[in-house]
């Protein structure tokens, strides 16, 4: 009961208040803080081209928020997949079996869905870890 009443009150005082002051010299500043959130999802699994040439990776969709952008990182086995071709859209990468590779780069906050292949090197699919992750840009 007492903080139905407390809430009232103050509800009531933000009410009551513009109405005594001048309406042309009122104004609010309201500010919110939005955290940064980046995911990557994978939508629909892989499957592999009727010639062997490429594997479908499947769909993925990425959505981030960061303001100044992200990049898109593959991240797989250490000396695993060198010579492996990632395409996604107009984004191509060619692994160098490091570990880490950038797939692309956003200027800004977005959301999209697109597909991802990937056609073997050398050594063909020499690992089962391969990874996508959104990291922010600072």
């Amino acid at each position: 009961m007492v903080r139905t009443f407390t809430l009232g009150a103050l509800g009531l005082g933000l009410v009551v208040a513009p109405i005594g002051a001048n309406a042309a010299d009122m104004s609010y500043l309201v500010r919110a803080r939005v955290p940064v959130h980046c995911v990557v999802q994978q939508q629909a699994p892989g499957v592999a081209d009727a010639n062997g040439a490429s594997v479908s990776l499947g769909q993925f969709r990425e959505y981030c928020n960061a303001p100044s952008g992200y990049e898109l990182i593959v991240r797989y086995s250490p000396g695993t997949l060198q010579g492996t071709v990632l395409t996604s859209g107009s984004d191509t990468v060619v692994l160098n079996g490091s570990g880490e590779a950038v797939l692309s780069r956003a200027s800004g906050p977005r959301m999209i869905e697109r597909n991802i292949m990937a056609a073997p090197g050398e050594n063909g699919f020499d690992t089962d870890r391969l990874e996508l992750l959104l990291v922010p840009r600072q």
